[in-house]
């Protein structure tokens, strides 16, 4: 069983990238690890 990963996009600096659940949480929390923009649901999708 695979964990899933979750693909990012900041809606400020368009950056993407890939994030495992825990990276998740804290991306919803802490905002885009590039540019600090806030992140939320609907700028992550599942792969």
């Amino acid at each position: 069983m695979t964990t899933p990963t979750h693909t990012v996009v900041c809606p400020e600096c368009h950056r993407s990238f890939e994030v495992d659940a825990g990276m998740r949480e804290t991306l919803l929390k802490a905002g885009c690890a590039v540019c600090g923009a806030p992140i939320v649901d609907a700028d992550l999708t599942v792969e």
